[in-house]
């Protein structure tokens, strides 16, 4: 699962927050974190939600940022 990242980081950005301040307030380890961030790791159905209350993501934010066009185009 491909994120958009530059999305993600914005929003981290409006509420000032760093990898280890979203670390600290999701629980998840900063490595994580950091991994999800630059693409490295596809975030877990827990991941996702820790990240969408800990920046107060609204469901279009979520749904831009976790589940992009390619995923919701994608025919199975």
């Amino acid at each position: 699962m491909t994120i958009n990242t530059n999305l993600l980081k914005s929003k981290m950005a409006l509420h000032g927050m760093t990898i280890n301040d979203l670390s600290n307030e999701t629980g998840l380890h900063r490595d994580t974190v950091s991994n999800i961030i630059n693409n490295k790791t596809a975030p877990s159905y827990p991941a996702i939600n820790a990240l969408y209350y800990a920046l107060n993501l609204s469901p279009e934010d979520g749904k831009d940022i976790f589940f992009g066009s390619d995923l919701r185009n994608k025919k199975v």
